[in-house]
């Protein structure tokens, strides 16, 4: 015998939810949790899957309003009861964990210490029952409110329930929660999971720093998983094409250092695979690592050495210094790996070259670097050197685009007078100029945005008529917009799309789709 839910949970609508009858009627948004697949608005009568008793539901509800009132002193009992009440309505054939779980929406789960309390009692309630664990992988098929679900999967994650296996892997997608399904999947230690999460990994970015943040957390708990997982993730990496998330990679992998040196040692010596086979050993910063680096820079076989200069500077080994200087010394060297060699110093941070790099400095071919080289070594004054290249007209396209490349490096750094110093100058541009001068700024700045200097770009958008400029910005703005909602507004795109410009419209719509997707229409507390 099923009950009308719809009538029950109306009566008792103030303990959950704030919905009147009419829109309940209507099927817009309505109390039942399961999800509106094909757009039917037809209200589910039987709200739940599972059968418990009109009675039981109220004792339920009523017992888990409670642990938002009762005092701290009363709750450890008050948890104990609710388990215990759980336990015997499964006793009775019936199943409490669906109004357990929906009742939930009377609290505020974002508290942790709520949250917690409520995973304990479902899983003292559903460790040693099958149908409860039965209808906790059924809210993971059915449901959409966001915060329950988040519940169901610590659950799930805590009593180790493979069987929700699959539907964790559909919860990949979910924006909000394919986070705490990846951790959960890997915790289950599915080895079959593991494509699965690093196709999540690679549907991101990248492009701001949670992003990245996100995607180090999950690849390094997914190389836990043993040899298997360390492969893929490998293969992944020299497959990837996004520079973002290949810094990704390259730096979980460094850190796994000895289980992964050996088969990165081996890619030096493929053409493909150099550059990130050296920059990854570079980052392990480990005796052996660099003693590879090393041996393949010597090795005749290889012709190119510029990636394994790359890779030697990133060891912060002292030892690697001597090879940069031989390659400045040697008037044969070609220029390009002289340039490469410059940075190397720089990223060893070697104070000792810094007379032999401001020599170099008549060098119009490498005073780019140099300049670079001498601002991470301590004298910032040189920055504005760099800058006068993007805001002069007149350089070559390589020399415009190497000092664009090589600021970008430098803000990279993570060096707190120098990214004040950049952003101060982006600003001053950006604020001052309308023409080739903040085209180049803008350039520097595609990714991992600030605060503030998005504000100084929704600025720019009002006082600029330049459609390169506009449709720039924009292109940044949309970039940054996951990691910057509370700053950069849908409304921005939604005026975007009434532009004179086919490329801006065209532009702010495909934001709009990939960054401000519809929530879910499910009633939330």
């Amino acid at each position: 015998m099923s009950i009308d839910w719809k009538e029950l949970l109306l009566e008792n609508k103030d303990f959950f939810i704030n919905v009147s009858k009419e829109v309940m009627d209507d099927g817009m948004e309505y109390l039942g949790a399961k999800r509106m697949k094909d757009k039917d608005k037809n209200f589910k009568r039987e709200l739940f899957k599972y059968y418990i008793s009109e009675t039981n539901a109220k004792l339920v509800g009523e017992k888990i309003q409670l642990l938002s009132t009762l005092h701290q002193s009363a709750l450890a009992s008050l948890e104990k009861d609710i388990v215990e009440l759980g336990r015997n309505i499964l006793s009775e054939g019936q199943n409490p964990i669906e109004m357990i779980v929906y009742s939930a929406k009377a609290l505020d789960l974002r508290q942790e210490e709520i949250f917690k309390r409520m995973v304990r009692i479902l899983k003292n309630i559903s460790n040693n029952s099958l149908e409860a664990r039965d209808a906790l992988i059924t809210i993971l098929q059915e449901w959409e409110w966001e915060e329950q679900i988040k519940l169901v999967i610590q659950t799930l994650r805590e009593i180790k329930e493979i069987r929700a296996y699959e539907q964790l892997i559909t919860l990949l997608e979910n924006d909000n929660l394919k986070e705490i399904a990846a951790e959960t999947l890997i915790e289950l230690g599915e080895k079959k999971c593991i494509p699965y999460i690093l196709n999540m990994v690679n549907s991101l970015n990248g492009f701001n720093s949670r992003e990245r943040h996100f995607a180090f957390r999950i690849l390094t708990k997914l190389a836990g998983l043993g040899d298997e997982a360390l492969k893929q993730i490998i293969e992944r990496y020299l497959e990837n094409e996004n520079s973002s998330l290949n810094i990704v990679y390259s730096n979980v992998i460094a850190n796994l250092k000895e289980k992964a040196v050996e088969n990165i040692a081996e890619l030096l010596y493929e053409e493909k695979y150099n550059q990130k086979a050296a920059i990854t050993l570079g980052k392990m910063r480990t005796s052996i690592a660099t003693e590879y680096l090393l041996k393949a820079y010597y090795d005749p076989s290889i012709e190119n050495k510029m990636n394994i200069v790359i890779g030697l500077g990133y060891t912060k080994d002292e030892r690697c210094a001597n090879v940069m200087l031989e390659i400045l010394k040697e008037e044969n060297q070609s220029l390009e790996l002289k340039a490469c060699a410059i940075t190397s110093l720089a990223n060893l941070q070697i104070l000792e070259a810094k007379p032999m790099i401001k020599q170099i400095l008549k060098n119009n071919y490498l005073a780019i670097n140099a300049y670079s080289a001498l601002v991470q070594l301590g004298e910032i004054k040189y920055l504005s050197n760099l800058f006068y290249y993007i805001v002069k007209p007149g350089f070559s396209v390589e020399e415009l685009l190497n000092a664009i490349k090589e600021i970008k490096r430098l803000k990279g750094l993570r060096n707190s007078d120098i990214n004040r110093q950049i952003a101060e100058g982006i600003k001053y541009i950006i604020k001052n100029d309308d023409g080739y001068a903040c085209v180049n700024a803008l350039k520097i700045i595609e990714t991992n945005l600030d605060e503030e200097i998005a504000k100084e770009l929704m600025q720019k958008l009002k006082n600029t008529a330049k459609e390169e400029i506009q449709y720039l910005i924009y292109k940044i703005l949309g970039k940054n917009a996951k990691g910057l909602k509370n700053i950069i507004d849908e409304k921005i795109f939604r005026d975007a799309m009434e532009s004179d410009s086919a490329r801006i419209r065209y532009l702010a719509q495909k934001i709009i789709e990939e960054s401000y997707k519809k929530t879910d229409k499910l009633i939330r507390m």
